[in-house]
């Protein structure tokens, strides 16, 4: 009987999986049309700036919580950005480089959560964008973790984009006022 039982769990683990895979394919190809790839044009001009750190996760605008999973947006992992006077150039290992022309920046500022990485006020990166496809265009945020310090890939990105002002240290909806019973 306790063979009859692991086989069962067995299999209803497995049959798990693969409706996590399918759910993971369907949304990716649901995704496809709002984002399409942009690949990196051959007649770009000089990289102005380049850092490498962590590409944490894309989310639509303002949905810190709602992965983008197409076009090789959906995980974790290493890389970075290079900026160019026509734009950014998105860098995540094992997918082809994204261009993201200078029109379709809409920003950077700083945040401290997205999806499911939580760091200290400020510590993410958070680049503002639109994926303009099929389905039209789509805001976008892409949040980038430096290890190193990321002060200098902010004043890029902020020269960039032509904005003079004061950074902030993390954007307003991305606060956190202690609550009763937690330390200051």
């Amino acid at each position: 009987m306790r063979f009859v039982w692991a086989g069962l769990f067995l299999v209803l683990t497995i049959a798990l999986f693969v409706a996590l895979a399918r759910t993971w394919r369907a949304r990716t190809r649901r995704q496809a049309a709002l984002v399409p790839p942009m690949p990196v044009p051959t007649t770009i001009g000089p990289v102005l700036s380049a850092f490498d750190g962590f590409v944490v996760a894309t989310t639509f605008a303002d949905a810190p919580l709602e992965r983008v999973s197409a076009g090789g947006l959906g995980f974790r992992a290493r890389g970075g950005f290079r900026t160019h006077r026509e734009g950014v150039v998105l860098v995540i290992a094992g997918v082809a480089d994204r261009f993201i022309p200078m029109p379709y920046l809409r920003g950077a500022d700083r945040a401290n959560v997205a999806i499911d990485r939580v760091v200290e006020p400020g510590g993410l990166v958070r680049l503002r964008w639109t994926a303009t496809g099929a389905a039209g265009a789509t805001d976008l945020d892409t949040y980038f973790r430096f290890p190193q310090g990321d002060a200098a890939a902010m004043a890029a990105l902020r020269e960039l984009l032509g904005d003079t002002d004061a950074e902030p240290t993390t954007s307003p909806d991305r606060q956190h006022t202690p609550g009763e019973g937690e330390q200051q």
